[in-house]
């Protein structure tokens, strides 16, 4: 009844013709609870670990790169289960299994707290290729992009205020307030779980994708089908190169504005806001018109192409000496990486739905999202070996890398599209 009383709610919001159903509504509603205890714990992990557990920022750091090592793993191994088995019961047990670890980092030592930090990360990530592989056989296939839109928007709005209440956490910063927030983001994952196990169709074998054809996904496709397209692997390359734009104004800007442009830190906080706000305002808008591979190769063009650009503005920024001008090329740096990721956004996942065999769904999402990790992985070194060299020829080297990956995606694109398995006759 809460659930239904919550699904009805959203119908009201501006988004809500893009979400048809119960099924949609449900998912979609998942993904924002997940946020909004994802907004909580932002900042809160690391803090308590260090500060509340007594670990050691090297032990720390050794046990997140544990994790991510293992998270890359889980991603295609989680998609390719979601191909051949049930997704929406495998999502619910991933994020239940988060449930549990979050809860139980409360009541830890030290050392379990690094173990349950790689099973956080490994569903985190497994669950992210299911869920992507839930919506393209949920969502019909012309309506998938605008329907990610539309996801990210709500997602991306609850996740501010999770934020907003992980920062009065961080403001009170006892123990007992760190246990409090663990225990309402182990909260939203059991609310996540029971949203999309609400949804599971009837019947485990087949699977019945938005065309209402009914398919056997356990017998059409390999289990790792994805390593056999080369094409679509090169592509994966290139999501790490792009999403490295993530890392510009986490972990580059703080830095370069300590280091280099020697203003205020608060410069970085008002390009977070920009960001923040600009992918709520802009994500549904940059995703019209993604239908097919020629207009996710256009839209995921630009958005590389403006990240080129952005890595050009970091050489300008360390010029201005007035307070007015940096504030300007800094927000100028905000707005030219958030035009660019919506964009590329949408078109990155245009392609993976239209490039992958509709059977292999979840272990083209999880291949796709090796990059992401990998970014993920390499950006924070990356930013700060072009901080601290004192020529601005990285910047550039950089920016060409960009401009290079933005070029590629066509070729590389229609040459998987080529490649693609046929259909196995029904």
């Amino acid at each position: 009844m809460f659930a239904e009383r919550g699904m009805n709610r959203l119908r009201v919001l501006h988004v809500a013709g893009a979400l048809h159903g119960r099924p949609e509504r449900f998912l979609a509603t998942a993904m924002a609870v997940l946020y909004l205890g994802t907004g909580l714990s932002y900042s809160l992990l690391t803090l308590y670990c260090i500060r509340h557990l007594d670990l050691s920022p090297v032990a720390y750091g050794a046990g997140m790169s544990v994790a991510a090592l293992l998270g890359i793993v889980s991603a295609p191994v989680m998609g390719s289960l979601a191909d051949r088995y049930d997704g929406h019961r495998l999502y619910a047990l991933l994020v239940w299994i988060m449930c549990v670890a979050t809860a139980a980092i409360i009541v830890a030592p030290g050392w379990l707290a690094l173990i349950l930090l790689s099973v956080l990360t490994i569903c985190g990530r497994g669950s992210a290729a299911v869920i992507g592989a839930l919506i393209g056989r949920t969502v019909a296939k012309d309506r998938r992009i605008r329907y990610r839109a539309v996801v990210k928007t709500l997602s991306n709005s609850t996740m501010l205020i999770g934020l907003g209440l992980g920062a009065l956490v961080l403001a009170e910063g006892s123990k007992g307030a760190f246990r409090l927030g663990f225990a309402a983001e182990a909260l939203t994952f059991v609310v996540a779980g029971a949203l999309v196990w609400l949804v599971t169709p009837r019947g485990n074998a087949k699977a019945t994708v938005p065309d209402g054809e009914v398919r056997d996904q356990s017998v059409r496709r390999s289990r790792f089908e994805v390593l056999k397209d080369g094409s679509f692997a090169a592509l994966t390359v290139l999501n790490g190169v792009l999403t490295l734009s993530e890392s510009m104004l986490t972990i580059a800007l703080p830095l370069w504005v300590s280091a280099r442009m020697h203003a205020p830190l608060w410069l970085v906080s008002v390009a977070m806001v920009v960001y923040t706000v600009g992918i709520v305002i802009l994500q549904i808008p940059a995703s019209r018109g993604v239908k097919d591979v020629r207009t996710s190769v256009r839209a995921s063009r630009r958005g590389g192409l403006l990240f080129a650009a952005a890595a050009l503005v970091f050489p300008l920024a360390a010029v201005p000496s007035g307070l007015s001008l940096a504030l300007g090329v800094v927000v100028l740096l905000a707005v030219t990486v958030v035009v660019g990721e919506v964009f590329y956004t949408a078109g990155s996942w245009g392609l993976v739905y239209e490039l992958a065999p509709e059977e292999s769904l979840g272990q083209y999402q999880g291949f796709f999202n090796i990059g992401f990790d990998l970014s993920m992985m390499l950006g924070p070194a990356l930013f700060a070996w072009l901080v601290a060299d004192q020529s601005m020829v990285g910047w550039g080297v950089l920016a060409a890398v960009f401009l290079v990956a933005a070029l590629v995606i066509a070729p590389l694109s229609t040459r998987s599209r080529k490649n693609r398995p046929v259909e196995a006759p029904s």
